[in-house]
């Protein structure tokens, strides 16, 4: 290797691992490889773990020709606000107690007060959860090609929570009004049938070989069938504080609206309103109907660099069946108790009112729904990834390392607009044993530390990976725990 070339050679190793450092929300992908490496996959995903990621790394080299995948689970339930160092600091006392044993409380100053509130981004914090499982997935690679077939289900749901709902913390102050109106809920349950397909162009004519090679391009095709869809948000929700006589009037509202499973539960008033739309579920007969794409390439930059582009989940789903919108508006004021007057025939307190206003806001609501479609969480993703032990034979074992950036395009289901940078290496002491750790920073959690490991046999492979192993070593300041398990990956 001549100096002029290793020296090129460390230039780009290091803008490559210093892109992480510029500001950093995972694809939540059922593959103990790719979760233990944070997330890691644009550039180094194979066979069925290609799916989803990069359709074009179907025609990579792998282990196998024929790989078949039964079944792995991702399991990932976090908040981008909330962790157990924030309660522990601020709501459990001070972890001294008085002569009576009692534990003595903490007492928060304004900064104190500020630091809890501004740990909601923006105002709004989220909780988030996602079940994925792979049910099946098969990919074939031949010389110049690789094609795969897969099911994947995805459960989740996302609660969206105002700062405000702390309003206690600096009370309500005579004539000002809170306001819960970004207040939200969703949860989804679908599956998508996926067809992926892989080619490979051994050169391009008009990119020099000594820059590119090792094309490959991917596209994949998935009908997505969704089971059940809800949403909620809080509309014209606020509590106002009187100046004068320090009544409270609260104004509740809200709107929501419902697909599938969860609809057949309806209040029965509303069941005329509804009539012959709200049918028993079948799970043959799915609520929500689409089709997706996914895009992908990947090359070779200098003989050495793998990099790997593809966008993901680009399409929708349409809801047509057992659609149901619920609405609530009630507003009632609370100037203190007042009990029903004995000597006035039918009376009634001003308790009875306010329970007679919250059955007005929650009884009675359904009714028949007009279709509505959701976007799928559609990403760019841009990779790269280096065999270190290629280039420098001194290191033992294998070693891969690479970076990766996602772009969530919107916010559907759980996706996030956030950019999100990870670093990953995988380290094979010996051939059997891959040894994986990955960072992530940013998107919906923000920095995540990925740790797992693998046992490669010659016709079955087992992956353990923890997305969130930060949150095992310091769960104080964890904010999400992340985990998936393959055990029944088939080579051949």
């Amino acid at each position: 290797m001549s100096k002029g070339s290793f020296g090129k050679k460390i230039i780009a190793l290091s803008v490559l691992f210093l892109l992480p450092l510029l500001d950093a929300n995972a694809q939540q992908i059922a593959s103990g490889r790719l979760i233990s490496l944070g997330g890691l996959s644009t550039s180094i995903s194979t066979d069925v773990d290609a799916i989803g990621t990069n359709p074009a790394n179907l025609a990579a080299l792998s282990r196998g020709n024929v790989v078949i995948e039964f079944a792995p689970i991702s399991v990932s339930v976090g908040s981008d606000f909330l962790s157990l160092q924030l309660y522990n600091d601020y709501f459990t006392g001070t972890g001294q107690t008085d002569s009576a044993g009692n534990n003595i409380g903490t007492f928060l100053t304004p900064s104190d007060k500020q630091k809890i509130l501004d740990a909601f981004p923006d105002g709004v914090g989220n909780v988030r959860f996602n079940t994925d499982i792979r049910v099946l997935a098969v990919s074939v690679r031949g010389a110049n090609y690789g094609v795969s077939v897969s099911i994947d289900e995805k459960i989740g749901g996302k609660i969206s929570l105002p700062n405000s709902i702390l309003f206690p913390l600096n009370g309500n102050p005579p004539g000002s009004t809170i306001s819960w109106n970004d207040m939200g809920a969703k949860s989804w349950w679908y599956r998508s049938y996926n067809v992926d397909y892989a080619m490979k162009i051994p050169h391009m004519v008009f990119v020099p070989k000594e820059i590119a090679n090792d094309f490959s391009f991917g596209a994949g095709v998935k009908y997505v069938t969704g089971f059940s869809y809800a949403f909620m948000r809080s509309t014209n929700t606020s509590l106002y504080t009187d100046s004068t006589n320090y009544a409270y009037t609260v104004n509740m509202g809200f709107n929501g609206t419902r697909a599938g499973l969860i609809s057949n539960v309806i209040s029965k008033s509303a069941k005329s309103a509804v009539g012959d739309t709200v049918v028993n579920f079948d799970p043959l007969s799915p609520a929500g109907t689409g089709f997706g794409f996914d895009l992908g390439a990947s090359a070779r930059i200098m003989g050495f660099i793998k990099v790997g582009a593809s966008f993901t989940d680009i399409g929708s789903i349409s809801w047509s069946k057992n659609v149901v919108t619920t609405t609530g508006d009630t507003s009632f004021t609370f100037a203190g108790f007042s009990p029903a007057p004995n000597n006035v025939p039918n009376a009634t307190s001003n308790l009875d009112s306010l329970k007679n206003a919250f059955n007005d806001y929650f009884k009675n609501k359904d009714q028949a729904g007009s279709n509505f479609s959701t976007s799928l969480p559609t990403k760019f993703n841009l990779g790269a990834s280096v065999q270190l032990d290629e280039l420098f034979p001194m290191i033992p074992g294998q070693l891969l390392v690479g970076v990766d950036y996602h772009q969530g395009l919107n916010k559907s289901f759980n996706n996030s607009t956030n950019p999100e940078f990870i670093l990953g290496a995988e380290w094979k002491p010996i051939g059997i044993l891959p040894i994986r750790t990955g960072l992530g920073f940013g998107g919906a959690f923000g920095f995540r530390w990925s740790l797992g490991f693998g046992i490669d046999l010659p016709f079955w492979d087992i992956d353990l990976g923890v997305g969130t192993f930060n949150a095992v070593v310091a769960p104080y300041a964890a904010k999400s725990v992340s985990i998936v398990l393959s055990v029944a990956k088939f080579r051949f």
